[in-house]
């Protein structure tokens, strides 16, 4: 291998040679860090919208929980239009215990 290598060095077409595989193993190394980061930046990304995501549901559950029983009926049917508000009424003299 040696041999080959100090062979190559000595003749012009030996250099450019050894300069052009050179040159494509810092390309491919360079290629490798940039898609590596490009990963890391989506994967970090993706970790900010799960924490922003579990965030903004402990804010809902936290309002959700401060809710009397007609509030959050209504919050819960009221808006969707899926039950007529007055079955919510039902729930507007209930008292927890």
């Amino acid at each position: 291998m040696g041999a080959v290598l100090s062979i190559l060095i000595k003749t012009k077409t030996g250099r450019a040679l050894v300069a052009a595989l050179l040159l494509c193993a810092l390309a491919a190394l360079a290629w490798h860090q940039i898609r590596q980061g490009a990963f890391n930046e989506a994967e970090q990304d993706a970790l900010q919208g799960t924490v922003k995501a579990e965030q903004q549901r402990k804010q809902d559950d936290a309002y959700l929980q401060g809710l009397e029983d007609y509030r959050l009926c209504l919050e819960y049917f009221g808006d969707a239009r899926l039950r007529d508000t007055e079955e919510c009424e039902q729930l507007r003299w209930v008292h927890k215990e």
